[in-house]
């Protein structure tokens, strides 16, 4: 099987990803950063460590280092919970820039239970940390990450933990606060839950915007696809009426001639005039030259099914597509090409809409009189979800053609379908 190389100008869904991801992993970095920044400027006299890490690294200084008393001001603890505040603080902050990281990647394979895993992960880090800044970076992949339920569903679960967590924080350093500063803090970091859905919706709207120009796209690329196989089936229609006008009015009319001459020939006698003899020549020459016209409009009626498919290919931003097609598979009828150019179509729009996957192959063989074609991708996979409106159609369709289809899930991912059908069509 050859591979086709397909040459892609443009495909603006694929930076436009990259750069959504640059941008959240920036934004996290700089987070880090700021937090970090934050309390070593502060030092350990201004440093709030009333957060899990905070709480966890003054209860762990206590047993590293000797009580305060008349001799000992108990400075060297206050410092050492500091450092050990820092330690743990950078290390769930890098943690979460981390799995941020890995599970953004475009072209992540693992199974889905490792990805909400990461997820979880996140939301554990940020819920120890108690900061708002990375409360907010799990909410903002809780919006472009999963579906609208199962996300809303999450932030839910995200908000009242995260609650929960100031109301525990805060109950333990209420001796140190104060009863009105306690009150004003929590107030204030309830008031501050409310940006998680501000985050979140903003990133469900950029999903949802990205979804449609993918959507965009993959039509507009179905549309040229198909136009170009419509275009090629009426050129072959306007040659087949040619062809066939020539063979009834000229070939007709050429053969009535052709007579006439003869019988004229025949009753000049023996010594027929060179004026005739030379038209019947003519004649039979131009009879000739017709019926070769004819028939070879009748044999130049191939479907350019490659150029099709590569339209179709090149003009989908994302998944990535990998064509290979034999020559033998260019032989096929107008009737087969349909039926396989709008079943090519209908994997892809699957693809792009349900499967999320990154890559998506296309292999497409003659075997004798059958056109074979094999379709797979790295997404999802069905599971046990029943089979739509879209597989039922494919399969009527090669059934109409004398065609079948087969479909499948890959052990932990992806998705496959193969499908033959005849050649010629079923109307051969």
């Amino acid at each position: 099987m050859t591979a086709i190389p397909i040459a892609v100008p443009a495909k603006p869904a694929l930076p436009t990803i990259r750069r959504y991801r640059a941008t959240g992993l920036l934004t996290a970095a700089v987070f880090v950063a700021l937090e970090l920044g934050a309390a070593l400027a502060g030092g350990p006299q201004w440093t709030e460590m009333i957060n899990p890490p905070g709480l966890l690294a003054r209860y762990l200084a206590t047993f590293l280092t000797p009580a305060p008393s008349l001799l000992r001001a108990g400075s060297d603890r206050v410092m050492l919970s500091f450092q050990l505040f820092l330690a743990l603080k950078a290390l769930l902050a890098i943690g979460i820039v981390g799995l941020m990281w890995w599970r953004t990647r475009p072209a992540l394979k693992c199974a889905p239970a490792l990805k909400h895993l990461a997820l979880a992960a996140q939301l554990l880090a940020a819920l120890a940390l108690n900061s708002l800044a990375f409360h907010l970076l799990v909410a903002v992949q809780l919006g472009a990450l999963l579906p609208l339920r199962r996300a809303l569903a999450c932030l839910a679960i995200q908000i009242l933990l995260g609650v929960g967590v100031d109301m525990l924080v805060l109950a333990s350093a209420s001796q140190d606060l104060g009863d009105g500063r306690v009150f004003t803090m929590m107030a204030m970091l309830s008031t501050e839950r409310c940006l998680l859905i501000l985050g979140f919706a903003l990133a469900w709207l950029a999903r949802q915007e990205l979804q449609g120009r993918l959507q965009l796209a993959a039509s507009h690329a179905q549309l040229r696809a198909t136009q170009s196989l419509l275009g090629d089936t009426v050129r072959a229609s306007e040659r087949m009426r040619i062809a066939r006008n020539l063979h009834d009015a000229v070939g007709h009319h050429l053969t009535a001639l052709n007579l006439h001459l003869d019988l004229a020939s025949r009753q000049s006698g023996d010594k027929p005039a060179t004026a005739l003899a030379t038209a019947r020549e003519l004649a039979h020459s131009l009879l000739a030259e017709v019926r070769g016209v004819v028939s070879a409009e009748r044999q130049e009626q191939d479907i350019n099914l490659r150029h099709a498919l590569q339209l179709l290919c090149a003009g989908i931003p994302t998944p990535a597509i990998e064509l290979a097609m034999d020559a033998q598979a260019d032989a096929c009828s107008p009737a087969a090409a349909h039926t396989l150019l709008c079943c090519v179509q209908e994997a892809v729009t699957n693809a792009v809409r349900h499967a999320g996957a990154s890559r998506l192959t296309i292999e497409i063989r003659g075997q004798g009189d059958l056109l074979l074609a094999h379709i797979a991708d790295n997404g999802n996979g069905s599971g046990d979800a029943p089979e739509g409106n879209g597989l039922r159609g494919m399969r009527e369709r090669l059934a109409a053609q004398g065609g079948v289809l087969r479909t499948g899930s890959a052990a932990l991912q992806g998705f496959w379908l193969e499908l033959s059908l005849p050649m010629k069509g079923a109307q051969s």
